[in-house]
């Protein structure tokens, strides 16, 4: 069956998971199915009823291949994919805090995906949502250059809190817990 993007965004998470312990967990299962119709169009709903009957194996088999195309390419794709890698790095990986150039630990918010949690945790399996703009909380000194959000998009706040060491802030959906983009550890501070 051919599933709308955000259905079909969801399934790949599993798919992806298909060869790890977690698929087969009852609650892994449970809570994957669950919020992955709240995902689906009414017509999928439909359709989709029940995770026994569907097969993910196609889906397992095209990602198994790319992992294997990526292991298998050439040192020079390996050292384009570095370089692009470390452009990134260069561009949003460092901040000027006090008027030194610090280095940011984790300039990169987690992708979607399934929450896996520790041991047999009551959530996982359930769906870790995209963080968007609107999730966001800036936080820089008054006299800085907010960064832009993407067009059509806005932060959810811009704060210029110097009490505190965190640069980036949002909420996550699992458990609720408060996230941090924060200075690398090497820093002055």
């Amino acid at each position: 069956m051919k599933l709308s993007p955000k259905a079909e965004e969801v399934a790949t998470f599993f798919a992806k998971m298909l060869d790890h312990e977690y698929t087969t967990k009852e609650i892994f299962r449970k809570n994957f199915f669950k919020d992955w119709r709240k995902e689906m169009t009414n017509e999928e709903k439909n359709v989709i009823t029940n995770l026994s009957k569907c097969d993910f194996t196609q889906m397992s088999q095209y990602f198994k291949a790319q992992t294997e195309a990526r292991k298998q390419m050439s040192k020079e794709e390996k050292l384009k994919i570095k370089e692009e890698n470390e452009k990134l790095l260069k561009e949003y990986g460092f901040c000027i805090m006090d008027n030194h150039r610090e280095r940011i630990a984790n300039f990169k918010i987690e992708p979607p995906g399934l929450f896996r949690g520790r041991g047999n945790h009551p959530k996982m399996g359930m769906l870790k949502r995209r963080i968007m703009p609107e999730d966001i909380i800036i936080n820089c000194s008054k006299d800085a250059k907010v960064p832009s959000p993407p067009p059509g998009h806005k932060w959810k706040e811009v704060r210029h809190d110097n009490k505190v060491t965190w640069l980036v802030s949002w909420t996550e959906n699992i458990q609720g817990s408060i996230k941090y983009i924060m200075l690398n550890p090497s820093s002055r501070i």
